[in-house]
């Protein structure tokens, strides 16, 4: 986890690039502190969150959640990213998402959080939780009013990933460029546009894009991720992928076995 100051901007970088970004318990926990350390920091007007290497998150990492033993731990690691994402939705400085490369799972969730999303054009996004017996919390509740319920319903059940240029035509990305050497200017660029209002002004703004992101149906949708990560099912997915690097075939559940 790096943070980088440079008033008025506060950069947060994902810095697990061997790993793709994924979130590990210790890597949230730095998240959080970073985020604190931010949100304290004076000459910090602006949170930038970006990811280093090629890929911006890949979610939660699966290696972790295959050698949890017991589901309730892995229920843990997926409320400790929950409360990431409260955490940011809790900041009082505006956040942009700086979308370096692929968003994937809890780090294309993660983007619902930002008030702004800048990302590299041929950055893959994807929802494939689904395949894990999990179900994207933000997608479905969120995504179904930025997306459309038509779209945010077939990216969550089918987990095709789309480009960053896609979701830009869709709504979820406010800004392109096509290079991620870029993505430092472009976020600047777009801090000076947001500078050219009074400061009162723009906290008004983003309290009421944060209050529509805070609701029930977001809080339905963590107990609904909570919910299925207690089921072993879970558990043997994420063994499967470090095994296999392949999710299980769930024929059988489709049968009329067990769900």
């Amino acid at each position: 986890m790096k943070v980088e100051v440079d008033p008025p901007l506060g950069w947060l970088v994902f810095n697990r690039p061997e790993r793709l970004n994924a979130f590990n318990t210790a890597m949230m926990r730095e998240v959080l502190a970073a985020l604190d350390e931010l949100e304290g920091e004076g000459d910090v007007r602006f949170v930038a969150i970006t990811g280093e290497g090629k890929a911006f998150s890949a979610g939660i990492d699966l290696g972790e959640l295959a050698e949890a033993s017991r589901p309730e731990e892995a229920e843990k690691l997926f409320s400790t990213l929950a409360t990431v994402v409260d955490r940011i939705l809790g900041l009082t400085k505006p956040v942009i998402m700086a979308v370096n490369g692929h968003a994937i799972g809890g780090g294309a969730e993660l983007l619902w959080a930002g008030d702004i999303v800048v990302a590299v054009r041929t950055a893959k996004i994807a929802w494939p939780e689904s395949l894990w017996n999990l179900a994207p919390p933000f997608l479905p509740t969120i995504g179904s009013l930025v997306l459309g319920p038509a779209r945010a319903a077939y990216l969550a059940l089918t987990a095709e990933s789309i480009t960053a240029e896609e979701a830009y035509r869709m709504g979820l990305v406010s800004l392109l460029v096509d290079d991620p050497g870029e993505l430092g200017d472009a976020v600047r660029r777009v801090v000076g546009k947001i500078m050219a209002s009074p400061p009162a002004a723009v906290e008004s703004i983003v309290a009421m894009l944060r209050a529509g992101k805070k609701g029930w149906h977001t809080q339905l949708g963590v107990a609904e991720l909570k919910r299925l990560s207690k089921d072993t099912t879970a558990l043997e997915a994420a063994r499967s992928f470090r095994d296999t690097k392949k999710p299980p075939d769930y024929t059988r559940l489709w049968r009329g076995g067990r769900r």
